[in-house]
């Protein structure tokens, strides 16, 4: 049995690399989706205000709750792209070897960073499940469940940073 390991996982993180670039799009789509809500609602709540004279006061709160998922779900893509603000010094006097361990390790804390938030996350959410958005009326475990929401996110995402630093996407694609 000729068995190629090498192969078979430039396979795998080609299947992982496109799986996280599907559910990306899937959050871009989400967040603009969102933006684009909550600028309906924010216009309509300005109209409100100068014709009926008071605004909504849900309007506000899902405007709220709207830049919340946004930020929390677009800075996990952001992450993917290497978009996030970073203090990034050493990483750009870093070559080779060193800045490929470099990049691994930074990942790495970040997905620790992420499973504690997932863990305090999900407490969080399960401790105000039966508060309610004044206005809204819905439970606010749903909103606190956007923080686990977004570091898993974060994990997918870092893990297919760190594949790429042993299976470059130009290596794998060819």
């Amino acid at each position: 049995m000729n068995f190629k390991w090498g192969e078979m996982m430039k396979k795998v993180t080609y299947g992982y690399l496109k799986f996280t670039e599907y559910v990306n799009k899937i959050s871009i789509f989400l967040v603009f989706l969102a933006l684009a809500i909550m600028t309906l609602v924010i216009f309509w709540q300005v109209i409100a205000r100068f014709l009926l004279g008071g605004a909504f006061a849900w309007g506000e709160e899902l405007s709220r709750f709207l830049m919340i998922f946004m930020v929390i779900v677009g800075a996990a893509v952001a992450l993917r792209t290497n978009s996030l603000i970073s203090v990034d010094i050493l990483l750009e006097r870093a070559t080779g070897k060193f800045k490929k361990t470099l990049i691994v390790v930074i990942h790495i804390a970040t997905i620790v960073f992420c499973i504690v938030v997932i863990y305090y996350g999900t407490l969080l959410a399960q401790n105000f499940s039966i508060q309610k958005a004044p206005s809204l009326q819905v439970s606010m475990s749903y909103i606190y469940m956007f923080l686990p929401l977004g570091a898993t996110l974060m994990i997918l995402n870092s893990i297919a940073c760190i594949l790429e630093q042993f299976y470059p996407r130009k290596e794998i694609e060819e």
